[in-house]
């Protein structure tokens, strides 16, 4: 594995696909599928959805192109959302209508096993137990192509004001080559104000319009679209919309996750605030550089509010300002803002030290304070001890008793990743780093455009009489118009049930508290995405402490507990992901202490500070601390920037899995004190596959990994592979039922009743003793 890998990728969390796929087209008729001849070419893919009022109309058109080089009869198989109400179905061929049949569960089921059966393919499984429609094509002429549209209305559940809708979109096992386009689009419109719109499972774009108004779009290109659409959306009366929702399963601690958000209109007065706008003029900024930053300060002070207060210093190796102190933002004083940023130029050194203790001056208190501070290298003038001037910034901010948020944007290779980093997380702001080939105008333009309105700041949480720990982001961040907040956490069993959440925080109006009513649950399961996000979120967080105050062995446990538990790769476990049999916790501990390992002399965190390198191992983590979807899947930032896939490692639900030269398993699997012996061979397609899928349906996610696989079923640990038993017999299934014995102890059930992993704290403390010995 190369260093960049075990150096510089911080994988995102990695998510399953839902339990359906959109529709597919298979070869043959709904009877006899033909298994030699490959899947369809899917052309393109373009959804759009209209929500109105709960009522989703849901419109497809797709193009499948047969490239077998014959004419070929189809069977058109569309997977329905589970728990989908749908009041109409309709498809058409080239134009003209298709007869459907509606196939209920259990035909569903029989049809998917009889092609698994015949294409030997296991991602069917993941359609297994829902209902389904289906449609007889023919003819498709050689290198012919079959437009399909189809036109569906369901009702959407809706839990608590919490609105979701799904949309079938896994076409990687069923598409011979990547789709050349897809596209998603939907308009909501609900009668209640909406608050939060939410994705999980894609990076989309969203538009609000109004308070009962919003588009969500999301496209690719030469893509194979590998999760099903989730798309949330919350009504709220309130000022501020506030929703809550919970994972968690039987005598664990439970998983929520906070939706907030303003469900304000454009026009609604936003809250005064104080921005200044600190520059680096050294001479190192000079040619392009010092353009795009006069550039990006017009941007800014052409986008304060009247009623915003204002500032812009600039620093070499002396401080200048534009006036003696901030003044409101009004025609005059911005013209008078244009010349001053006219005249800046390039030259001197850089006293950073002076400049910002400047910028502390300037603030007041009653208004949020933002400082927006620009660098390109290391302080060369003035006080130049980087722990001092963090020092000096913390004591001038707690001088007066103000709002502030320091934010930093770090230009080029030159800038200390780690001093910048704590500039801003110690002052409640973020760093940006803008490398040499980006635009800093763009990066400034955009993030200033996100904070422009304040709606709710110094946001504070209470959750009454329930105990929760664990959530992140640690700090609130304030709340601006168009923007959420999505935190993350945990929830003690002891205390679940009902209890009333209150936001509190400075508005537009002065200080107010908005309360909601929330449920805390002994038992949620279908918001399933939520732990591996909160894990994401923590090893990000964890990552960073060692990153920027030092290794220590119990932060590396926990990452790495963390990343065999959820399938998450760090440069702390990316051992897991090299084609090599299981490891025992002795292999494993030398891993970690080895010569190249990130608790060695060449550790993985505790060398660079600046460079590509040192930027990318920041973003990579900054992403997993903000992960609100699994959009980057299996990718982080090698040091150009540059995004890099990992194709051996997948999660599914709540388990990872990891690929082992032609075999797949479970992760938890691949680190432990043996070679696990699987108590049970099952033959892959026989019908004791298939009884496994009837017996668990829950495990059909799991089953579609691979037709080679090592699956844990109520900690019973079971080999799915081209040898084993062809039939199980009601005993062996219903010992699978119960739990394992104190060997493995309580692993996760594949069942619909899943208790939580019971095994994998005992067999990491193994680990860590092990750990201890080498570091002594």
């Amino acid at each position: 594995m190369s260093r960049k890998l075990l150096l510089c990728g911080a994988l995102l969390v990695i998510f399953a696909t839902g339990a359906f796929a959109d529709g597919i087209l298979i070869p043959g008729p709904p009877e006899r599928p033909i298994p030699d001849v490959p899947y369809f070419t899917i052309k393109y893919h373009h959804v759009d959805v209209e929500i109105r009022n709960q009522v989703a109309t849901t419109r497809i058109d797709q193009v499948f192109v047969n490239e077998s080089g014959r004419e070929l009869e189809a069977t058109y198989l569309f997977p329905l959302p589970p728990g989908s109400v749908v009041q109409s179905f309709a498809v058409e061929a080239d134009g003209q209508s298709m007869q459907t049949e509606l196939l209920e569960a259990d035909e569903a089921q029989r049809i998917y096993e009889e092609i698994m059966r015949q294409r030997k393919d296991p991602a069917l499984f993941q359609y297994a137990g829902n209902n389904s429609y289906r449609a007889r094509i023919y003819p498709i002429e050689p290198d012919g192509e079959r437009r399909i549209v189809i036109t569906y209305s369901e009702l959407l559940p809706q839990d608590a004001n919490v609105l979701e809708y799904r949309y079938p979109l896994s076409t990687e096992q069923f598409s011979t080559e990547p789709v050349g386009e897809t596209v998603f689009n939907c308009s909501i419109e609900s009668a209640d104000p909406i608050a939060s719109v939410y994705c999980p499972s894609h990076a989309v774009s969203i538009d609000r319009q109004g308070q009962r108004r919003a588009t969500v779009s999301w496209e690719e290109s030469n893509s194979r679209p590998d999760r099903d659409l989730r798309l949330y959306y919350t009504v709220s009366q309130d000022a501020v919309g506030t929703h809550i929702l919970t994972y968690k399963e039987p005598n664990e601690d439970g998983f929520f996750m906070l939706l907030s958000a303003p469900a304000v209109d454009r026009e609604t007065e936003a809250l005064p605030k104080n921005v200044v706008f600190v520059l680096d003029r050294s001479g190192s900024m000079s040619g392009e550089k010092i353009q795009q930053a006069r550039d990006a300060l017009r941007f800014c002070v052409d986008r304060l509010d009247e009623q915003d207060n204002f500032e812009i210093i600039t620093f070499s190796d002396n401080i200048r300002s534009l006036g003696e102190e901030l003044q409101r933002a009004t025609p005059e004083a911005v013209r008078e803002a244009h010349s001053f940023i006219d005249e800046i130029a390039a030259a001197g050194s850089t006293d950073i030290n002076a400049a910002m203790a400047l910028a502390m001056a300037r603030r007041t208190e009653g208004r949020p304070n933002y400082i927006v501070m620009l660098t390109d290298g290391l302080p060369t003038a003035g006080v130049t001890d980087l722990e001092e001037i963090l020092a000096n910034v913390k004591d001038s901010r707690d001088s007066i008793d103000a709002s502030t948020r320091v934010f930093v944007f770090g230009v080029g290779y030159d800038v200390d990743t780690h001093f910048l980093d704590r500039m801003s997380l110690d002052n409640g702001g973020v760093a940006t780093y803008v490398r040499p080939e980006e635009s800093i105008e763009a990066k400034i333009a955009s993030f200033y455009d996100r904070i422009s309105m304040p709606m709710l700041t110094d946001i504070s949480v209470d959750f009454g009489d329930l105990t929760t720990f664990d959530m992140f982001p640690k700090e609130l961040p304030d709340l601006f118009y168009g923007s959420q907040i999505v935190a993350l956490g945990r929830y003690d069993r002891r205390s679940a049930g009902q209890t009333t959440v209150t936001i509190s925080g400075q508005t537009p109006r002065g200080s107010e508290r908005f309360e909601v009513r929330a449920r805390f649950p002994e038992r949620a399961e279908s918001h399933d995405y939520i732990p591996a996000l909160w894990a994401s979120r923590k090893i990000g967080w964890l990552l960073d402490e060692i990153r920027l105050h030092g290794e220590e062995k119990e932060l590396v446990d926990e990452i790495v507990r963390l990343g065999t538990e959820y399938g998450i790769l760090t440069e702390y476990t990316s051992f897991l992901a090299r084609e090599e049999g299981a490891l025992t916790l002795d292999e494993a501990s030398e891993r970690l202490r080895g010569p190249r390992g990130p608790m060695g002399p060449a550790g993985a965190l505790a060398t660079e500070r600046m460079g590509g390198y040192a930027i990318s191992q920041r973003d990579n983590a900054l992403v997993m601390q903000q992960a609100e979807s699994i959009a980057v899947q299996n990718m982080y930032q090698d040091a150009e920037g540059k995004w890099q896939r990992i194709e051996n490692i997948r999660n599914v639900g709540q388990r990872g899995y990891i690929q082992q030269g032609e075999r797949w398993m479970d992760s938890r699997l691949r680190v432990a004190g043996e070679e696990v012996e699987p108590e049970l061979r099952v033959q892959a397609f026989s019908e004791a596959h298939f009884q496994l899928s009837r017996a668990f349906p829950a495990l059909n996610a799991q089953l579609s990994v691979a037709d080679n696989l090592l699956v844990v079923i109520n900690g019973h640990v079971v080999e799915i592979g081209p040898e084993g038993e062809t039939s199980l017999t009601q005993a062996q299934i219903e010992a699978l039922r119960r739990p394992a014995g104190a060997d493995l102890g309580a692993l996760p059930e594949s069942g619909a009743q899943a208790p939580r992993i019971g095994w994998l704290p005992q067999m990491l403390a193994g680990a860590w003793a092990t750990v201890q010995k080498y570091i002594g």
